[in-house]
């Protein structure tokens, strides 16, 4: 049983940060990056992204959370238990994961100008990989007791 509520922590706190540092990066960086640098018309982009008051609350729990479970469950089977090896397995996921997401997207469809693509990608891999570590050190501290 304590696997199971050791898990569930730390799959809900990896949810948490890794939501937290995107929503961080998007606010900082990407809202007004993406605005610079454009790859379609800005009201086509209007089209494309709702607005904060339109956005679908429990779908964005959804994504948070099978994003949150799906870091813990990587960084559990790969048997991190330190925030450093979390890192370390951390940016190999992150950078696989969002490498195949983000250039996939700027192959085939307008959504990313070339400069924002990497943009993006920086600031996804950043985001689960200290998302991933906190998941590696929550695993390895309640291994610990």
């Amino acid at each position: 049983m304590m696997m199971n509520k050791k898990f569930l922590l730390s799959g809900l706190l990896t949810t948490v940060i890794n939501l937290v540092l995107n929503a961080v990066a998007y606010i900082l960086i990407l809202k007004d990056f993406y605005k610079s640098h454009p790859a379609v018309s800005e009201e086509f982009m209007k089209q494309l992204h709702r607005q904060p008051d339109q956005l679908i609350g429990w779908a964005m729990v959804v994504t948070s959370l099978t994003m949150g479970f799906l870091i813990t469950t990587i960084i559990k089977w790969s048997g991190a238990i330190t925030f450093t090896s979390g890192l370390k397995y951390g940016f190999i996921i992150a950078f696989l994961f969002w490498g195949s997401v983000n250039f996939g997207l700027y192959a085939s469809s307008n959504f990313f100008s070339q400069a924002s693509v990497f943009v993006d990608f920086a600031c996804s891999v950043s985001a689960m990989t200290i998302s991933a570590a906190v998941a590696a050190w929550m695993l390895g501290r309640i291994n610990s007791r």
